[in-house]
């Protein structure tokens, strides 16, 4: 920060100098050291007597400054102490500015039922009963802000006069305050909906912009008027003049366009609605968004009305968007595919009768090359637009475009995610359809072609979100019927969708989980070890639901570790181990939230890492040394009576602590070495690799003359030593040995 302090705009020095600390700290961390000490300091000088408001206004802008900024973020009652003093300077302050700033620091900091909230109330009443319009006004803002259901009884007359108040400012916030406030009291809104007529008329647009966004809560509890529709109708008419050349016409339009499309629409807004679209294709520069919403207004009109007034113009309405097709733009593309949707078929497809055909032969044949467009939301349009004119037409199209696809390579992802494009419009929503269409289409991309085991990851990730957005039990029960007939062979990527579903879905399923087991089971060999992952987790999920688990799908688990690797093997123990636990699998499950696949697999392995005491690591049911086990004994138990151990040499001199580090140490090493769980990269032991450190070797007669004759060790009890190298924890002398090795003769040690 190289501002100076006359340019920086700070209120002072303190100000200025708290602000250049903050942003030059070199960690988040270290900013916040400086904002935790401002707000202590802050805190202290509020409790001093004898402060001006002026400076209460300062210390306030300060403490708004440090919750703003801290990235660790404000505890709860953080600012408590400063409340009191923001709710004296909204009522006592001695200016506007140091009144807005108690208001603004009462919005921000003070909870919704906080004590001080009635402290508030009279104030408001005394700054809305005044005439002064500036107190009124942030009265009206902090209302806005913070509505409450206390303040209601003490302002509620006092509001509805402020509605008609000489200034626009109060007209405009009063108005929005009252809308506020409605959803403590229907009343506010009663006498709303009323005078709201006469605010939509009003010469100021930022009080008719005010009525129009109360309007449309009006329009939700049903309180809207014929003489308020009429109003907004005016206002559209009135707009449409200025749309090229005024922003806030075209404002005005848009709210008033999203208002009419929440209530049912007259005949004369309809009207309305179509002359604009008119005025808006005539229109330069253009209006997309204001076009795209009146389509979308007509849309929720009566069919009836539609084709009444449709008869009566000379051009379709669908005519007035025919020059965004031709384009090579995205965006035009979309905004006349949108427009066709929400337009009635009969209205320009020529399916009915009495009405022809707006398109001709080239634009028709223009809306079929969409379907081949690189992006997925023109091609998912013009999908939706020929299914609503014939099911057919969509279906036929994927009948050709999977044919399309035959042949001996394995087709690419993006055709995969094209052909669930199309599904999509096809299933609507039908969930079971959509699960047939899906498995049909990875069983007809799978069927005689090499590297049929292929994974689309990317096709995984479409039907797994699609099918929780959209569908549900029915999509999994339809996806995993197939699963308990074990003749029928299933594609790779839709294996890993079926393990998917079984493991998210498993306990809410009509299927026997058993029946699901078995199918899992007699497939785990034909699949490579990516999906046998997958499979046994799922396998493992789906034991949980069962009594027991047979003994064939343990034994068919069994085969398949033999011929597996190290890591296909740790699943398989898995699975057997926990197979015959079912307490302690159901308490697995019950940690993973929510429950899908790779949740399921982090409560598996937090519950493998988690640490246990006393108990010894789970043994795997495949054969292991008969040695590991007879190693293990407890670190305390004496094989004999010890012994005393020799007394040390006067001159070596040991410290009881080096003799209780080494002891310690030593025994540590004998309690990992013993554990056959304890091999370096163990996921059950949870331990990383075991180092070596020397402890357990033994001391030969050499190294300890060695030692003895040591200069170092000689002056060990000079003043000197507490500084010697020699000492320190990252160097062992051979002399250190002799204390672990005295240890290790009281225990019951292999070595």
């Amino acid at each position: 920060m190289d501002v100076p302090f006359i340019s920086s705009g700070a209120l002072s020095r303190a100000h200025y100098t708290l602000v250049r600390n903050v942003e030059s700290a070199a960690t988040p961390q270290d900013a916040d050291r400086f904002l935790f000490a401002e707000i202590d300091s802050l805190r202290d000088g509020l409790s001093r007597p004898g402060l001006t408001t002026k400076r209460v206004k300062e210390t306030l802008i300060l403490l708004l400054y440090c919750s703003v900024t801290l990235a660790a973020g404000l505890r709860a009652g953080e600012m408590e102490f400063a409340l009191p003093h923001a709710v004296n300077l909204a009522e006592a302050g001695a200016s506007i500015q140091e009144r807005r700033i108690g208001y603004l620091f009462c919005a921000e900091m003070m909870p919704t039922d906080h004590e001080l909230r009635l402290m508030l109330v009279n104030t408001l009443r005394k700054d809305l009963e005044i005439l002064d319009v500036p107190r009124i006004c942030l009265a009206l803002d902090f209302l806005i802000r913070c509505p409450s259901e206390d303040v209601i009884p003490a302002i509620q007359s006092r509001l509805r006069d402020l509605s008609a108040h000489n200034s626009p400012h109060v007209r405009r916030r009063t108005l929005l305050a009252a809308r506020a406030l409605g959803k403590f009291e229907q009343s506010i809104l009663q006498w709303c909906s009323e005078d709201i007529s006469k605010r939509l008329k009003d010469v100021d647009p930022m009080v008719v912009d005010s009525a129009l966004i109360t309007c449309t809560t009006l329009s939700k509890e049903k309180l809207l008027d014929k003489d308020a529709r009429s109003s907004i109708v005016r206002i559209v008419q009135r707009c449409v003049k200025s749309l090229e050349t005024s922003a806030v016409s075209r404002q005005m339009t848009a709210k008033c366009l999203t208002l009419l499309s929440c209530v049912p629409l007259s005949r004369l807004e309809v009207q309305t609605v179509v002359d604009l679209i008119s005025r808006l294709a005539q229109s330069k520069p253009r209006n997309t968004a204001l076009l795209l919403e009146c389509f979308y207004v007509l849309s929720q009109a009566p069919y009836e009305m539609l084709l009444s007034i449709q008869r009566t113009r000379s051009s379709p309405t669908v005519a007035n968007i025919r020059q965004y097709l031709p384009s090579d733009s995205p965006n035009d593309q979309y905004l006349f595919l949108s427009c066709l949707i929400y337009t009635p078929p009969e209205f320009w497809a020529g399916t009915s009768a009495d009405i022809p055909a707006v398109l001709e032969g080239w634009e028709v044949e223009r809306v079929m090359q969409l379907l081949e467009s690189p992006d997925p939301i023109i091609r998912r349009k013009t999908l939706r637009i020929l299914s609503k004119i014939d099911s057919g037409i969509v279906t036929s199209y994927f009948q050709q475009f999977l044919q399309s696809l035959d042949g001996p390579l394995t087709p690419s992802e993006e055709s995969v995610l094209r052909l669930l494009e199309v599904i999509e419009v096809i299933a609507g929503s039908d969930g079971e359809a959509y699960a047939r269409s899906v498995r049909d289409i990875f069983h007809a991309l799978s069927s005689g072609r090499q590297g049929a085991r292929a994974i689309f990851h990317t096709a995984v990730e479409e039907v797994l979100s699609y099918m929780t957005r959209r569908f549900g039990l029915n999509f999994a029960t339809t996806l995993l019927t197939p699963i308990t007939d074990t003749s029928d062979h299933l594609d790779s990527t839709l294996m890993v969708i079926v393990t998917a579903l079984a493991c998210e879905y498993a306990g809410v399923l009509s299927l026997a989980p058993t029946a699901l087991l078995e199918g899992l089971a007699k497939r785990l060999s034909s699949y490579p070890a990516s999906i046998q992952e997958a499979e046994l987790l799922a396998m493992l999920r789906l034991a949980a639901e069962c009594e027991k688990v047979p003994p064939d799908i343990i034994d068919a688990v069994k085969s398949v570790a033999e011929v597996s690797g190290r890591h296909i093997q740790r699943r398989c123990d898995q699975f057997v181990r926990f197979a015959s636990d079912r307490e302690t699998l159901r308490s697995i499950v019950s940690n993973a939230r929510p429950r899908s696949l790779p949740e399921f697999l982090t409560a598996l392995e937090s519950h493998l890492i988690r640490p246990s005491t006393g108990a010894a690591a789970p043994s795997s049911w495949r054969s292991r040394s008969s040695s590991a086990s007879s190693r293990v004994h407890p670190g305390n138990k004496l094989r004999y009576t010890a012994y005393d151990p020799p007394p040390p040499a006067s001159r070596l001199r040991h410290p009881p602590s080096v003799a209780r580090t080494s002891s310690s140490r030593s025994a540590t090493s004998l309690d990992y070495s013993d554990r056959d769980d304890a091999r370096p990269g163990s996921a059950l032991s949870g331990r990383g690799p075991r180092s070596d450190d020397g402890l357990s070797r033994t001391v030969t007669a050499g190294e300890l003359a060695l030692a003895a004759g040591s200069q170092e060790l000689r002056n060990f009890g000079s003043p000197k030593s507490a500084r010697s190298p020699a000492l320190s924890p990252r160097r062992r002398d051979p002399v250190d040995l002799l204390g672990s090795r005295v240890d290790l003769i009281s225990l019951d040690s292999p070595f």
